[in-house]
């Protein structure tokens, strides 16, 4: 079979509903007001080492848009709710605030799932006047999360959501970072680049405590995005935001997890208000009233069929984009000769290796036993598994 048609036909079985299960658990990280240009869509990895490493054991969504305002006021909302809502002005514990009128994610979980309050849980800094979810008839403060609204920058927010995650273990953690979008608007290009590297180090931390926790292990997905860009160039600069251009609206999106695919790259169109209904969807809730759409490119099947015989070959690489420590790890059914098999992007094979007979199970190999030739730039290329009876593909990112 040519090998692009392969790829591409697992593409569609991907195309499948994720079974709703008690076990899934969500932290969504949203970092307010960074380009996509200094986030996923720089292949140099600059500022975000840890968001890249995360990304491609996941599924980056390339083409991720705030399709609606592009202030924070707005589009923190639609993320919430999974769709664009009306804010209404309100006084609340003597505060002036607002508060969105659709349902919000939260209530969605909480009334679902039968959720405590201590099961869902906002993490901000410190806001007075803190938005607010909605006081829809059918939702409303009942299914309000805990909010957890305490310091002064995003490293208090990533210290205070550890102690939150060991002292209530909750289900669905929504991360809110402002320190990038106020770094921006100072006008101070060091500044903001430096924001954006602390809140990768957030990021890639959180994960790992998570992965470190026995009850988030491997049943936790993450997925970090933002609320919108900045400026282009051709339309003002990174210091401000706004309108319509691309700047203001391509942000980044990615997930990681179980059942998500790893090392894919979506080109799908997808928007603001698909993030919040695709969280719904791996928590196995029903955001009644959103208008986005589940992701389901993101998700991987549970198993890979190949198309040579009825067995299932599971590949998997990590980290990738691939380093020195990288490990391949396999799961084979049946005694078969193995071999690897770099290719580009168009199918054209780079090198193959034998690794020798292997037996039923799981099986590990070191990236640098294998003795691939070292690239000079990172690069994009298809790491086939291939036994005496099939084949399983990954995509990776080779790193110099």
């Amino acid at each position: 079979m040519n090998r692009l048609l392969y790829i591409f036909t697992l593409i569609l079985l991907g195309l499948h509903k994720l079974p709703a299960s008690e076990d899934h658990k969500v932290m969504i990280v949203i970092i307010d007001g960074t380009r996509y240009s200094e986030t996923l869509g720089d292949t140099t990895n600059q500022y975000t080492p840890n968001m890249w490493d995360l990304a491609f054991n996941g599924t980056i969504a390339n083409r991720f848009f705030n399709n609606g305002v592009t202030y924070t006021k707005r589009a923190v909302p639609a993320l919430w709710c999974g769709t664009w809502t009306a804010t209404i002005d309100t006084i609340y514990n003597g505060s002036s605030t607002i508060y969105a009128k659709k349902p919000t994610l939260f209530e969605y979980y909480r009334k679902d799932k039968l959720a405590p309050e201590s099961d869902c849980y906002y993490m901000l800094p410190y806001i007075p006047n803190l938005w607010l979810p909605s006081f829809d008839v059918d939702y409303g403060p009942e299914y309000w999360p805990t909010f957890y609204s305490q310091g002064e920058n995003d490293n208090d927010v990533a210290e205070n959501t550890k102690i939150v995650i060991d002292n209530y273990h909750p289900k669905f953690l929504l991360i809110y970072l402002p320190d990038v979008d106020h770094a921006g608007h100072s006008g101070d290009w060091n500044e903001y680049t430096s924001a954006i590297s602390n809140a990768d180090e957030i990021v890639g931390d959180l994960w790992h405590y998570l992965q470190n926790d026995p009850f988030y292990e491997g049943t936790t997905t993450m997925i970090v995005t933002n609320d919108h860009g900045r400026h282009d160039d051709e339309h003002g600069g990174f210091q401000g935001h706004g309108c319509g251009c691309e700047g203001c609206r391509h942000i980044q999106f990615f997930a990681l997890g179980p059942n998500i695919k790893q090392g894919h790259i979506s080109n799908t169109y997808r928007t603001i208000p698909d993030m919040a209904v695709t969280a719904a969807h791996i928590l196995g809730v029903d955001p009644v009233k959103a208008t986005g759409e589940v992701m389901h490119e993101i998700f991987e099947s549970s198993t890979v069929q190949n198309f040579y015989s009825n067995q299932t070959l599971m590949l998997s690489i990590f980290p990738n984009p691939v380093k020195a420590y990288s490990q391949i790890k396999f799961t084979l059914r049946n005694n078969s000769d193995i071999y690897v098999e770099l290719t580009d992007i168009f199918g054209r094979r780079i090198e193959k290796i034998a690794l020798g007979k292997y037996e039923p199970g799981n099986h590990t190999v070191p990236w640098m036993e294998l003795g691939f030739k070292k690239n000079a730039v990172p690069v994009i290329h298809f790491l086939s598994l291939i036994s005496e009876s099939g084949l399983s593909v990954q995509k990776i990112v080779i790193e110099e």
